[in-house]
């Protein structure tokens, strides 16, 4: 939780300015890692990255409709990492169905944690066609059907 403190409310803040000047210039290479790395290199006091797998202290994991690993509760800064997720659930009456890390890892900065609905809003790179920019996207971890959701929480330098 000390760790926390000091990084991830800094990384937090980092994400939600470039999400907000992410509208006029390209964050990073426009790619999810480079997103990260982008708004990592923006907290001085954050320990450099090698992704994909050593983004800091692994704090969640979970491989389908199991949690594997719960070290703490998700906060905001922290990074999470999606690979082959299979998401099915349903968003007010409608059902829905998402396919998240195909071929590519989806990696971003958690900007919330809703414990109750366990629901955590990602910054995350938009790699929608002519829109590389930042976008919000919120996952219900429930919701997860196959594939594998890792957080990492950032250590200091």
């Amino acid at each position: 939780m000390a760790v926390w403190g000091r990084v991830g409310v800094q990384i937090c803040e980092a994400a939600t300015t470039l999400f907000d000047k992410s509208k006029k210039s390209l964050i990073g290479d426009g790619s999810f890692h480079g997103f990260v790395a982008a708004t990592l290199h923006e907290v001085p006091n954050a320990q450099a990255v090698a992704p994909p797998e050593a983004y800091g202290a692994l704090v969640y994991a979970q491989q389908g409709q199991t949690v594997q690993k719960r070290v703490s509760e998700i906060m905001p800064g922290d990074v999470v990492l999606l690979r082959d997720a299979k998401l099915k659930g349903h968003k007010g009456l409608a059902a829905y169905s998402l396919s998240v890390g195909q071929g590519e890892d989806v990696v971003g900065i958690v900007g919330e944690f809703e414990g109750k609905k366990s629901k955590v809003r990602v910054f995350q790179a938009n790699q929608h066609v002519g829109q590389q920019t930042v976008e919000s996207v919120s996952y219900r971890l429930d919701d997860l059907k196959s594939g594998t959701i890792k957080v990492f929480r950032v250590l200091e330098a």
